[in-house]
């Protein structure tokens, strides 16, 4: 508990609106190579920062204690007009730990695993694992809000996130392959995720794919996106342009820009689209319940039925457009500014199965992972290689195929979804952004989305 050292850095700055923030990061990690085990990590960052905003200047303020308060970069003045005046919310709220974190020790935890990957060494496959790098990390973030002078605001937010990249070589081609699962909570996302199957799975996928994949036809195809691939485009091509400092030009110089305007409301995709971010949905890598400005999380809407709804707003962007914060500020460590940050980005399900979107394609391909992906500065265009595709024929799933390449713009592919089943599967990922850069865990996701008639490269 740290409100006495929050109130005394309180008064040392008069400001009408200030952000006072004890924040605290404890990651533990260790790491794999080839099955075996190759060290451990630790580290704790914990500190005290200052944001004030007083006749239009902005400045931060950062210390590892609470005595040493230093300015961090230059005082901004006349970009931040204002501050949107919701309500700040004081409360205290944490992510559920079903199996604690340290009901397991270290030692079980290194045991555990090597148990699993040395059984996923000998997976039997046709090609030659060259590689196999595995992550395994746990953190704690803490942190102890308080917006000027109100009560205390606390969180935290315990997480595990599991990383293993595959080199696989076979049939004269070699294959990199990365791979993440994880979330908020404690070692259930370890020891409750039948982890070695999932291992054991994608090594055999890849190793079908060099071994029996035909080439691709190049040309307009129906094409269906996995969650994974949606999970991406969701991120890459919805969430980064509709952050209201980035289109605003705030983060242009850092993070790129974006191709909406600030009022605009745009009809960016077919009627069955919608997506929505939302930092409150449990277990997730995004999870909060208020933000780092003291405003309480919700989902934020940002595409309903095709068109452009609500962007992600904190109280300095929500001033300038006259909408308002939505909860959407948030920092990666007591050293960084909160910055407007996607949290949990997903396309909404809809109503059909995954067999009714097969059923009705022709000729198409169906996109169940990618190994690359590349966007410009606006988040327009884009390209996804698939890492594992199939061609679907006659409504029917077949044989695999060969590294197939997606490339289009964000509208043009919005706007070619046809169909999106019930699913919902999320991916976590670490969202970088920033000057210096911070990076914030999120989760990216969404169900199986048909595009009709997209143009399909070969790599």
């Amino acid at each position: 508990m740290y409100e006495d050292e929050l109130r005394k850095i309180s008064e040392l700055f008069p400001s009408r609106y200030k952000e006072v923030r004890y924040h605290s990061v404890i990651t533990k990690g260790m790491r794999y190579l080839n099955g075996k085990f190759a060290g451990i990590y630790n580290s704790e960052e914990e500190g005290f920062s200052v944001r004030t905003f007083n006749n239009g200047v902005l400045q931060f303020y950062a210390s590892p204690n609470s005595t040493e308060i230093k300015p961090v970069g230059e005082s901004l003045t006349g970009w931040e007009a204002g501050v949107s005046e919701e309500p700040v919310k004081s409360a205290k709220y944490e992510s559920e730990e079903k199996v604690k974190l340290s009901s397991m020790s270290i030692d079980s935890k290194i045991s555990y695993l090597n148990d699993v990957l040395s059984n996923v060494m000998k997976t039997e496959i046709k090609g030659k694992v060259k590689s196999l790098v595995f992550s395994y990390v746990e953190s704690v973030e803490t942190k102890e809000i308080m917006i000027s002078d109100s009560d205390v605001i606390m969180g935290r937010v315990p997480r595990v996130l599991i990383t293993y990249n595959i080199v696989l070589e076979g049939n004269g081609r070699t294959v990199t392959a990365w791979f993440e699962e994880g979330g908020s909570g404690g070692l259930e996302w370890l020891i409750q995720r039948n982890l070695q199957e999932k291992i054991e799975e994608n090594l055999r996928s890849i190793d079908r794919v060099m071994h029996s994949g035909k080439g691709v036809t190049p040309g307009k195809k129906d094409v269906i996106l996995s969650p994974i691939l949606s999970g991406i485009m969701a991120h890459e091509s919805v969430g980064h342009p509709f952050e209201m400092d980035r289109i605003l030009g705030r983060e242009f110089a850092q993070a790129g820009s974006s191709y909406l305007t600030e009022f605009k409301e745009d009809q960016v995709g077919s009627n069955v689209v919608n997506l929505s971010d939302n930092p409150t949905i449990p277990t997730s890598s995004g999870f909060y319940l208020i933000d780092d400005q003291g405003v309480s999380a919700r989902e934020k809407k940002l595409i309903v039925s095709g068109k452009v709804n609500e962007m992600l707003q904190d109280r300095f962007t929500g001033f300038r457009t006259g909408r308002g914060s939505n909860g959407s500020a948030r920092s990666s460590r007591f050293d960084r500014e909160p910055l407007i940050r996607m949290s949990n980005t997903y396309f909404v399900p809809g109503e059909m199965s995954f067999e009714e979107l097969v059923e009705d394609v022709r000729e198409g391909i169906y996109f169940k992972n990618y190994m690359e992906w590349n966007i410009d500065d606006m988040r327009l265009g884009q390209r996804y290689i698939a890492l594992e595709a199939y061609a679907i024929n006659n409504g029917e799933i077949g044989e695999p195929l060969l590294f197939p390449v997606l490339e289009g713009t964000t509208t043009y592919f919005l706007k070619s979804v046809d169909g999106v089943d019930r699913n919902l599967d999320f991916k976590p990922g670490m969202c970088g952004k920033g000057d210096p850069e911070q990076g914030v865990p999120v989760w990216l996701g969404g169900p199986n989305m048909r595009l009709r008639n997209v143009n399909v490269k070969v790599m």
